[in-house]
């Protein structure tokens, strides 16, 4: 073996690690994004349920989207996974 063999095998085996990790990452974030439930399925409602509201909870993403409930969201919505955030008021 020469040294452009070993090199040669090193970049292809480098390569293969890379594309496999974007294909892993692509499909986690996939993964994800399928595992997220209809509003229907989670009782979501644009109002909120006594003080309890999305804007306050756990799963919130601003502006308007929650890491559960599919599609957008209200700030002032709330579905059945409500969990407020610590000191939440």
């Amino acid at each position: 073996m020469n040294e452009r063999t070993i090199r040669r095998r090193t970049f292809l085996w480098g390569t293969s690690l890379s594309a496999g990790a974007a294909t892993v990452a692509g499909l986690a974030r996939r993964a994800a994004a399928q595992q997220k439930m209809t509003q229907a399925a989670a009782k979501y409602q644009n109002q909120p349920k006594g003080q309890q509201r999305c804007e306050i909870c756990v799963n919130f993403q601003p502006p308007n989207q929650c890491t559960i409930v599919a599609g957008p969201i209200s700030p002032k919505g709330w579905c059945q996974f409500f969990t407020a955030k610590e000191n939440a008021q």
